[in-house]
């Protein structure tokens, strides 16, 4: 798993230096109130450590990186992948809440998806949001991404949407790191 950079932000895979970062946003009630309930601290400081673990499992299953602004070096946010088939991955994000209104879900996400579509082998990214969602609802809309016309994902509280790797043209990644 490499470490990537666009214009303001390096994006490197979820590491113990993190911890703190991730604690905070899945024990945020107004950043979790569309994800699901906030979690306790030490329910937090537990699915840290699972995430770590997963991260290093064979064949991978789920990928996490820390969103960190470059001019500052504050870590922003996470953004992950959770593969559903060896082509098919789920992406999800979440920021602090005073990155709100600078188009960072934009610049982020669609450099991991960049990311994915040239190394990793995916050829599809589902993304699965809340209805009441609007923000994301506007900035998946702007990354191109579609609805999935499927009964399966039919439900009036959630958006399930993709984006096939041959619709994919944006270029946000200045540098890839090893």
């Amino acid at each position: 798993m490499h470490s990537f950079t666009t214009e303001r932000l390096l994006i490197r895979p979820l590491a113990e230096q993190d911890k703190e970062l991730y604690i905070s946003l899945y024990t945020d009630e107004k950043i979790m109130r569309n994800i699901g309930s906030p979690l306790s601290q030490d329910a937090a400081e537990k699915a840290f450590d699972k995430t770590i673990i997963a991260m290093k499992k064979t064949p991978v299953k789920v990928m996490t990186w820390a969103i960190v602004n470059v001019d500052n070096n504050e870590g922003v946010g996470l953004q992950a992948l959770n593969w559903q088939t060896p082509e098919i991955a789920e992406i999800g994000i979440m920021l602090l809440r005073h990155t709100n209104g600078r188009l960072l879900p934009e610049e982020a996400m669609g450099a991991l998806m960049e990311y994915a579509f040239n190394y990793l082998s995916i050829n599809i990214i589902t993304a699965k949001y809340a209805k009441k969602n609007l923000a994301t609802k506007r900035f998946v809309k702007k990354l191109g991404f579609t609805e999935i016309k499927n009964a399966t994902y039919d439900n009036t509280q959630t958006c399930h949407q993709q984006v096939k790797k041959n619709q994919w043209h944006k270029q946000l990644i200045t540098r890839v790191i090893n």
